[in-house]
């Protein structure tokens, strides 16, 4: 009687322990990403709900705002920045130094200075396909173009507005001049003269 006791006994501990053991296995087996991307998703299903998006794509961009606010609102209330505008700045050439760090950790620049081009040629090389996908170009050639056009606009209108020319014309002839005596100097500069009266 004892053994027979024993072994319902045992049997009896086998069947409870089973599927507690399987439930660890699967717990164990739960894919954190899988959580997040659920989270994710629930989240953005709230914000729609809530009628302060109409679509799960505007959702991701009023997350996306609201992450980047609470994170300069963070570097404000430690003290990094002492305003709002400060943070974003910082926040800015952070992400930037790990922009150009991860380039150079990838390999696809030996330096930091090296960072810096590849990045300015990709950002460069993504406005204008920008400005190609809004069909305000047909080609690359011509949205670089436009892309020159603009900054030029910009570059003048900037002159005026600081009051240095009155109008675009005279910010045309002042960004003349200063662009002729840059490349003067630059000319200096490398060697290629020793004065700026060379130069010219």
């Amino acid at each position: 009687r004892r053994t027979l006791t024993t072994k319902l006994a045992l049997g009896a501990a086998l069947l409870f322990a089973a599927p507690r053991r399987s439930v660890v296995t699967l717990q164990q087996r739960r894919d954190p990403r899988a959580d997040g991307q659920l989270g994710l998703a629930a989240a953005l299903q709230n914000i729609v709900e809530r009628g302060e998006a109409a679509t799960l794509d505007e959702a991701q961009t009023v997350l996306s705002q609201r992450g980047h606010a609470a994170s300069l609102q963070k570097l404000v209330d430690s003290g990094e920045a002492a305003t709002l505008d400060e943070a974003s700045k910082l926040a800015g050439q952070r992400a930037r130094a790990a922009s150009l760090q991860k380039l150079v950790d990838s390999g696809e620049a030996a330096t930091l200075e090296e960072a810096q081009q590849v990045l300015s040629r990709s950002g460069h090389q993504a406005a204008l396909q920008g400005v190609v996908e809004r069909g305000d170009a047909a080609t690359l050639e011509e949205a670089q173009v436009l892309h020159s056009q603009r900054g030029r606009a910009a570059a003048l209108q900037k002159l005026v507005d600081s009051g240095d020319a009155a109008t675009l014309e005279e910010a045309s002839k002042l960004a003349g001049q200063r662009g002729r005596a840059a490349a003067l100097q630059k000319l200096v500069d490398s060697g290629e003269v020793a004065t700026l009266e060379e130069a010219s």
